[in-house]
């Protein structure tokens, strides 16, 4: 089954939780990374953001997410978010995931878990090189999933409050381990 008509199938439509980010394609993804659960409730329908053809669209998705986080009274970007598009601004091509898809502020173990995607995903991203999970729920997910020998695994603290020094140095790692820019 190929990834679009996996995911018709594993996610509600609407779907009012968050299974992934990403820039395009995920099958483009190198690395996955792995959080607790989305904290910002966006209340929009994920499949807005969502192109068979195109894949997820992530600039209108964090464009609806700043606008989200404003209208509760937040700084428009997490410290989460801003590490995550430094990331990006390294080179490395990831999907943005989560143990728990659900989309609250300590929603981690209350909703919807998000194994099975991310072992589809593992299974289905042919350039998947690297995955990393930030924070103890993301650890104990990745530990519970089976991995190919081929893919490396990084666990760290959440990237929340993990330095820029320390997050550029997991960004040359995984840079080194087959990522390219």
């Amino acid at each position: 089954m190929d990834l679009n008509t996996y995911l018709h199938t594993a996610l509600p439509t609407p779907c009012f939780e968050r299974p992934f980010v990403c820039d395009g394609r995920p099958e483009s993804c190198t690395v996955i990374i792995i959080g607790e659960n989305p904290v910002t409730t966006m209340n929009k329908d994920w499949w807005s953001f969502w192109n068979d053809d195109a894949g997820f669209d992530l600039t209108s998705f964090e464009q609806t997410y700043e606008v989200s986080r404003s209208l509760i009274g937040k700084r428009p970007i997490s410290n989460t978010r801003l590490r995550l598009r430094r990331m990006r601004s390294r080179g490395i091509r990831c999907l943005e995931t989560n143990a728990f898809r659900n989309e609250r502020l300590g929603g981690h173990g209350k909703g919807m878990a998000n194994k099975e995607l991310l072992q589809a995903f593992i299974e289905k991203l042919p350039q998947l090189r690297a995955i990393v999970a930030h924070g103890n729920i993301a650890s104990r997910c990745l530990s519970e999933m089976v991995l190919p020998g081929a893919v490396a695994k990084y666990c760290v603290g959440h990237f929340r409050s993990l330095s820029y020094m320390s997050l550029d140095t997991l960004a040359d790692a995984l840079l080194d381990c087959g990522e390219e820019t």
